[in-house]
């Protein structure tokens, strides 16, 4: 039924079908029917996929939307399966409409995302964290390759905010997937010429990497300033001057970090050194 709606560009009976859709899936999750829940979901995303594939841009608004309610109830029953569902749900049905040229769908699951992606890390949900970036990546991917300008810095500053959130509860692994991601869509922004989603993407990078820092997060510090050197060089290859100053300027802080610990490696040897002056002189 759904997908002859869709199928035949009825736009009106597709958002009526996932209205319905929406109302069984949150009795489901409200009663704690995990099976059940999910198979409702994989269905909401089908039609939410084929209606962006379609371009039925209000139908693939809805299903996106709808999506809202079914996790709040998921994460009240404490369904992290489902929940990630949910996450990779609304990526797929993202980056279908990012192939599809349609900015604004692309734009509400980024945003879908990122507030999941919010509340996630700070539960430390991991699972969950590391679907809800896995998905940004996916938009992320579609949208720069369509030179969807504003959707792109979109996708990559939400991108940035969960990696962000992710080093702040000492989730290294997650923070790491968000800076690789980051670089790989912030060189793909610079090569389309997105100037904005460039900057944001040297924006989120600095502050994934000063959390990370601020935690200990070595790897995910180090990982930091090599992808803001990798934009860096990209922008200036590019000349996207913006991006690279921006990226220039992030790096002084890890550039000034490292100076300051070699500073007090050097120190400490010089301590050593004078606590034992006669060993050596032997």
């Amino acid at each position: 039924m759904g997908m002859a709606a869709v199928n035949e560009g009825s736009e009106a009976e597709v958002i009526q079908l996932l209205n319905y859709l929406n109302e069984i899936a949150v009795k489901y999750a409200g009663e704690g029917k995990e099976a059940d829940t999910r198979r409702i979901v994989e269905y909401i995303k089908d039609i939410g996929r084929a209606a962006a594939l379609k371009r039925l841009e209000m139908a693939a608004i809805t299903s996106l939307l709808l999506l809202a309610p079914v996790a709040k109830e998921a994460c009240r029953q404490q369904m992290e399966s489902i929940l990630v569902s949910i996450a990779l749900a609304i990526g797929e049905v993202g980056k279908a409409a990012g192939e599809q040229k349609l900015e604004v769908p692309a734009k509400v699951a980024a945003s879908c995302l990122g507030e999941m992606g919010n509340t996630a890390a700070c539960r430390k949900l991991k699972k969950e964290t590391i679907a809800v970036i896995f998905s940004l990546g996916e938009i992320g991917k579609s949208v720069t390759q369509q030179k969807l300008g504003d959707a792109a810095e979109s996708t990559l500053a939400w991108l940035g905010i969960t990696g962000k959130v992710a080093a702040s509860q000492n989730f290294e692994a997650a923070a790491l997937n968000a800076e690789l991601l980051l670089q790989e869509l912030g060189s793909n922004a610079i090569e389309k010429d997105l100037k904005k989603a460039a900057e944001a993407t040297a924006r989120s990078l600095e502050g994934i990497g000063r959390v990370a820092d601020e935690q200990g997060l070595k790897k995910a510090r180090l990982q930091a300033a090599y992808s803001l050197e990798t934009i860096k060089f990209d922008a200036d290859d590019r000349y996207l001057m913006s991006a690279s100053i921006i990226a220039g300027v992030a790096l002084q802080y890890f550039e000034k970090f490292e100076t300051e610990k070699e500073g007090v490696s050097r120190k400490k040897t010089r301590n050593v050194k004078r606590r034992f002056p006669e060993g050596n002189a032997e």
